[in-house]
């Protein structure tokens, strides 16, 4: 008995032995090569495939549902591919049929997964043709972007249709994705016109899909000319793209006959009008006249109003934002969720007369800071309401010119040429009731200038310039941090005083009020701006000057 025991053991660890090779091996060093594609049919470039059926090997045993979920095939969708998994090899049919005389390229993304964790790195694509010719046009470019990932670009023929198109519900023609270091190259384009967009594709299902994927738009569409043309330089900058349309939470009233809006996201400063609100008596339908609108700078997604009469207690009200006011990327606010009931009953909420943008005694301020203060007007009672804001140095003497009034609410503090070192104080001198009765009130905040012993200037040039458009010149530390000069009109740039450390450093077109770059917009589709990207890290040092830089734009 034990002698059968010991040959049914032996068996089963022969058979064991036998499907071994279906998992990573145990032992010896850890493997961290990139996986790779030994072998496929069809092979890159065939011609007059007539078969259902693709087949892969790899050089190593892969997670299979990371290779399944990794493969783009155009016009064919996931329900269209049966995978047959066997060791390293997959086959994979095709239930539906092929066109005939067209190319089509099979692309397994980066993210494809060996057992041992190893991706691709890069996508493989295999372009084939079911005729006797094959398209092969090419783009290539690079993604950039602060996150070393794989980034999805695709390509879509433009066409009479190409107006309409959404890149969030409709399936490009052509796809691929680029490497961990951003490289891509877009393979087997018949001649033609094409527009171009990449995302990094969080769903992995090659379509992209807005408030969840990082996108950018290209900065023009691109000719291929020739099918044996390869069109380079076609890159891209990633940003968040913002799609959703502002709305309009709720409405409270606060103190000194404030009414307290809370919205979805910040609304832009810009685009806020008494004339965008409408208050309104739900049981008369009298609309009473909004004189006063501010955003709060304490938190972007709220702003006050404030009507011209007062409003009747225990009375209900309709306060509605028109489409006239807009978030920070000019997304026009909600038709259907542009109103709020406001029960007009004690205040509700508490806005505070001032909002400082730093903490007090704060050191190392640098001239690219932004040093404000915000005052609210909100008092219907006679109060005065004209505040008074200076910028006072260590001696008391108050600095004039320093201190520009930009609205009705904000004050802004002109941070070049103050003294290295040096310690100042905004302050803001304002009347409020305390008790019933009006006092003067004072709030300041104080701030230490950074030593220009730590700090250090680059200068360079930009090309081409753009005649009447301004060119940003950005330098994002490691920090997170990221500085910003204009170029002048041939291209020279500055950047002074920036803290020692390394930076990457890009220019780009200006684009609307803000310094950030605008990569475009997949509907209605807006090119990216053109932007260019200096080729390695600018190491600056302090009191040094980092000269010749010079930055080329697509």
């Amino acid at each position: 008995m034990a002698k059968v025991v010991r040959s049914f053991l032996l068996l089963a660890a022969l058979a064991l032995a036998g499907c071994a090779g279906q998992f990573p091996p145990s032992g010896g060093p850890i493997d961290k090569s990139p996986s790779q594609i030994v072998s496929s049919t069809p092979v890159m470039n065939q011609l007059n495939f007539d078969s259902h059926v693709i087949t892969m090997e790899f050089d190593k045993y892969m997670v299979n549902r990371s290779v399944e979920s990794s493969i783009f095939f155009p016009p064919f969708e996931s329900k269209d591919l049966e995978f047959d998994w066997s060791g390293k090899e997959v086959e994979i049919t095709v239930n539906k049929p092929f066109e005939k005389d067209r190319t089509y390229i099979f692309t397994i993304g980066a993210r494809a997964q060996d057992l041992r964790g190893n991706y691709l790195g890069k996508a493989f694509d295999i372009v084939f043709s079911t005729g006797s010719q094959i398209d092969t046009g090419t783009v290539a470019g690079t993604v950039y972007s602060s996150k070393a990932q794989p980034y999805t670009v695709a390509a879509f023929p433009v066409n009479s249709d190409i107006d309409t198109l959404r890149p969030n519900i409709s399936v490009p023609r052509y796809v691929t994705q680029s490497d961990d270091s951003g490289s891509y190259v877009l393979q087997g384009l018949a001649k033609g016109k094409y527009r171009l967009i990449c995302f990094d594709d969080q769903m992995r299902n090659f379509i992209y899909a807005p408030q969840i994927d990082l996108y950018s738009s290209a900065t023009h569409d691109v000719d291929v000319m020739q099918e044996t043309q390869a069109v380079t330089d076609v890159n891209f900058m990633v940003g968040m793209e913002d799609t959703s349309r502002p709305q309009l939470y709720s409405a409270q009233l606060a103190n000194d006959g404030l009414l307290l809006l809370k919205f979805s996201e910040p609304i832009d400063t810009a685009h806020l009008r008494p004339s965008y609100f409408v208050v309104r008596d739900s049981a008369t339908g009298d609309t009473i006249p909004v004189d006063f609108a501010a955003r709060l700078e304490s938190n972007e997604y709220n702003a006050v109003i404030r009507t011209k009469s007062p409003l009747i207690l225990r009375t209900k009200y309709f306060v509605t934002a028109t489409d006239s006011a807009k978030d920070n990327h000019g997304n026009a606010m909600s038709a259907d969720n542009n109103f709020a009931v406001l029960e007009a009953d004690s205040a509700a909420g508490h806005v505070s007369p001032y909002y400082f943008s730093s903490p007090d005694s704060l050191k190392g301020v640098t001239s690219y800071d932004t040093m404000f203060c915000q005052f609210v007007i909100g008092s219907m009672n006679g109060v005065p309401t004209n505040p008074q804001v200076s910028l006072v140095d260590s001696n008391g003497a108050v600095m004039t010119g320093f201190v520009a009034r930009e609205s009705q609410t904000m004050f802004r503090v002109r941070l070049a040429h103050l003294r290295p070192f040096g310690w100042y104080t905004l302050r803001l001198e304002y009347h409020s009731y305390a008790g019933g009765t009006e006092e003067d009130s004072v709030a300041a905040r104080r701030f230490m200038m950074a030593d220009s012993a730590t700090l250090g200037d680059v200068e360079g040039t930009v090309a081409p310039v753009y005649p009447g458009r301004g060119i940003v010149v950005a330098a994002e530390g490691k920090a997170g941090k990221t500085f910003y000069a204009m170029a002048d009109s041939t291209g020279n740039f500055r950047l002074d005083g920036i803290p020692a450390g390394d930076y990457r450093l890009l220019a780009y077109l200006k684009h609307g009020n803000g310094m950030r770059y605008f990569s475009g917009k997949s509907f209605p589709y807006t090119f990216a701006e053109p932007f260019g990207v200096y080729g390695s890290a600018v190491k600056v040092r302090a009191r040094w000057t980092v000269e010749g830089v010079s930055i080329t734009m697509h």
